[in-house]
């Protein structure tokens, strides 16, 4: 079974870190939970930062040269129902994708359509023919 390594994108400085450093956490724990990819939630740099703190642009660098290393993107808005809370901007995330678009790798913007791509690549390997 493929099971590719996907790279979390969501917003981060805008809006509230604290539910957007959450939201990340909570996909990634489904998508773990699922069993189909690998997930990397990059906004667990917000922890590490906390205890040793480091310049922005050092984090942006260590994504940058970790996105390379991973098989794919998703491309989420952080949300949090209970307080009616939704941010999209976000100027990192676009970024990421956009460095993901150069390296030729997909971009996902919801999980249904990131685990249609994940049943084709195992069809492929397991020698099927899509159908339709």
């Amino acid at each position: 079974m493929v099971r590719p390594w996907v790279y979390i994108a969501s917003p981060f400085p805008h809006g509230d870190n604290g539910i957007n450093v959450q939201f990340q956490c909570a996909i990634w724990e489904q998508l773990m939970n699922d069993g189909l990819v690998w997930p990397y939630a990059p906004l667990w740099n917000h922890f590490q930062h906390l205890l040793y703190p480091r310049k922005g642009s050092d984090m942006t660098e260590f994504d940058n040269a970790i996105i390379p290393r991973l098989d794919a993107c998703l491309r989420l808005d952080s949300a949090c129902a209970k307080l009616e809370y939704t941010q999209h901007e976000s100027a990192g995330a676009d970024s990421e994708v956009d460095l993901f678009h150069s390296l030729n790798k997909p971009v996902f913007y919801s999980i249904k359509t990131m685990y249609a791509w994940v049943k084709r690549l195992n069809d492929q390997q397991l020698g099927l023919k899509p159908r339709g």
